[in-house]
């Protein structure tokens, strides 16, 4: 018996191709691990997983290769548009690019959400046209983020007219509410989208990106269980929270992967030693080459805090950077990488000239050195807001640098506190966003440093965590086949 299952992944980022964020994981690897599945429960599966991304002029720049495959017109109600149609050679997966004259000569995303909405409507509307060009008809629409929202309710509107998206159903996974898109009702009706028209809905928000596909969609999704959960209360709503709630049961959480094999401090040529769990003394050779590095006092029991991300409220690293103020009577070392809102870094800077014999920032991104920082860290600060997800505390785990973290979104799904399993538990969690719960999480991990057998036992069931996209991404396919079912049932009660 044999399964087939043709996806559509729509998405803004795929990595290697194109990242900003998170987002460019998911595009990179998920479409990857779905392609993979062969057998589940007896059945083998054929899963034809097809992308589709903006032709963005920073793909171009890389030079990746790529071939023609056709040009055609949209119709909008402003006239036709012009559409060309490439394809990235030699990529695991087919990945299609949609280029035009909106989608030319500009950033990723700007701070012009006009032009933003512009240049994302047209990708979005004309992804289900690329379909009928290449005379495939998708079984799923999996569209991410407000970047690809018009894609959903297009399908819906679709459906009713057009025999070949009949029995197509849409899958919107949510990596991050509060951004909802440019509010222009105009741009809508150049592409024949109508608005959200749920009561649960605010009037004023009907013609944003997120609320149309949120309502539109067969069933929504987030990128862990617990975001999926919070999603539907205000403080984490974005005043969709009523429509959530009232929409529930079409809510599902699954927590994001990641590829494990890139991920691997016994592979990685990037960290000054590589190590495994059968040689994990090895791993303190890491942390005195980032002690030289930066000049810090090279002491390999000196607690070494590491922070990697986005420098923004959301992240709550203003959390951790005063937490360490009030911690100056214990001994550690910090080294924290990261970009972002101009107050966050001043303040990261502040820290590292009050703290100078300790404390080091490095206002940047890098790669590279964020893999040194987990190969060479004892504890990985995360003080996130809120999360959807998150995978610096995946990787963190895997190379033996112990997440402090707060117990929001994908950080609680994938982190066990002590205080939930004192025999099992892999990092450090605290609840309330403030800076005397972070300050207490980071002194309780200082204290269980001191016992370095109990701390060793730690990183060894950290760096043993499976979060592999395989078990994920059969959860995907599940979703799938119960939004396929919804063509059965329909087909039943119409006879």
């Amino acid at each position: 018996m044999k399964k087939k299952l043709n996806i559509l992944f729509v998405i803004s980022e795929a990595d290697p191709y194109i990242k900003v964020g998170g987002l460019g994981d998911i595009g990179g690897t998920l479409p990857i691990a779905l392609k993979s599945l062969k057998t589940r429960n007896n059945t083998d599966y054929e899963i034809d997983v097809r992308v589709i991304l903006p032709y963005h002029d920073q793909i171009k720049d890389k030079h990746v290769p790529t071939e023609w495959i056709t040009n055609f017109r949209l119709m909008t109600n402003r006239g036709f548009k012009d559409v060309y149609l490439s394809r990235i050679v030699n990529s695991e997966v087919p990945i299609y690019l949609i280029d035009g004259n909106l989608i030319r000569n500009t950033k990723i995303y700007t701070d012009n959400p006009y032009r933003d909405l512009e240049k994302f409507a047209f990708f979005s509307i004309a992804s289900l046209e690329v379909c009928k060009q290449l005379n495939w008809q998708p079984d799923i629409l999996h569209s991410h983020d407000w970047h690809t929202a018009l894609s959903v309710k297009s399908l819906r509107q679709r459906r009713a007219r057009d025999t070949f998206f009949k029995k197509t159903r849409s899958l919107y996974t949510v990596h991050n509410l509060p951004y909802s898109g440019g509010n222009y009702p105009e741009i809508l009706e150049t592409y024949g989208i109508r608005p959200a028209f749920d009561s649960h809905i605010f009037s004023e928000m009907r013609t944003l990106p997120m609320a149309v596909a949120l309502e539109a969609s067969d069933a929504i999704s987030t990128v862990s269980r617990t975001y999926a959960e919070e999603i539907t209360t205000p403080e984490f709503g974005n005043l969709y929270e009523n429509y959530l709630l009232a929409n529930k049961q079409k809510i599902t959480g699954i927590v994001n992967g990641i590829m494990m094999d890139q991920w691997n401090p016994a592979t990685d040529t990037i960290i000054a030693q590589t190590y495994d769990e059968n040689s994990l003394d090895d791993r303190i050779k890491n942390k005195l080459s980032m002690q030289e590095e930066f000049n810090l006092a090279v002491d390999p029991r000196m607690p070494l805090f590491a922070m990697v991300g986005r420098m923004s409220q959301q992240k709550g690293i203003d959390l951790c950077l005063d937490a360490l103020r009030r911690m100056g009577e214990l001994p550690w070392q910090a080294i924290i990488l990261g970009t972002g809102e101009r107050e966050i870094e001043n303040n990261a800077r502040s820290l590292a000239n009050e703290l100078s014999d300790r404390v080091r920032v490095e206002i940047r991104y890098d790669g590279v050195l964020a893999r040194k920082l987990y190969a060479a860290g004892d504890m990985f600060l995360m003080p996130s807001r809120y999360e959807p997800c998150g995978i610096a505390q995946m990787i963190s785990m895997l190379y033996g640098c112990i997440p402090i973290a707060r117990a929001t979104g994908g950080l609680k799904d994938t982190i066990i506190d002590a205080s939930k399993k004192p025999k099992a538990y892999t990092g450090f969690l605290f609840d309330k966003a403030n800076t005397w719960e972070a300050e207490n999480a980071m002194r309780r991990a200082l204290n269980e440093y001191q016992d370095q057998e109990a701390w060793r036992n730690l990183q060894l069931r950290a760096m043993n965590q499976d979060f592999s996209w395989e078990k994920q991404a059969w959860e995907y396919v599940k979703l799938y086949e119960k939004l396929l079912a919804q063509n059965k049932i329909k087909q039943v009660r119409i006879k």
